[in-house]
């Protein structure tokens, strides 16, 4: 099995590579570092050999499309939680009740993130694969 750095770069090896490379120039995600050079739909086209950008406009529709953009929502949103913890930090320091309070909360749920994400690779590891 490969590896593959996240999640999302794991789903998208399930991707035709056409698609996997509009989603890559859909969303800007680099590839080892570098940014596509296309600009336009029409170029991503051209350079692909599809005749018709409904090709992935169509694709768009499917679970797959959707699939993938819920995990680099996903990963987005692990990004703006750090931030909005560093607000929320810094405002607590200052005696501000209400940052306090909603810090109090970021840490009880970010425990509990980690407590499960635990709990989930402990039952992969201990999944040999076998169905009863």
């Amino acid at each position: 099995m490969a590896y593959h750095r996240n999640e999302l770069e794991a789903e998208m090896m399930k991707v035709n590579e056409k698609c996997r490379k509009y989603f890559r120039w859909k969303f800007d995600i680099p590839y080892g570092g570098v940014k596509m050079k296309q600009k336009t739909i029409e170029e991503i086209c051209k350079f692909w050999g599809i005749k018709n950008p409904q090709y992935f406009y169509d694709w768009e529709k499917t679970d797959e499309y959707k699939h993938l953009v819920n995990i680099y929502l996903n990963s987005k949103t692990a990004n703006d939680l750090l931030d909005i913890y560093n607000v929320v930090s810094e405002k607590a320091k200052t005696g501000d009740s209400k940052a306090i309070d909603t810090l109090l909360k970021l840490q009880k749920e970010i425990q509990a993130n980690i407590k499960k994400n635990k709990r989930r690779e402990k039952e992969e590891l201990d999944d040999d694969g076998l169905e009863l």
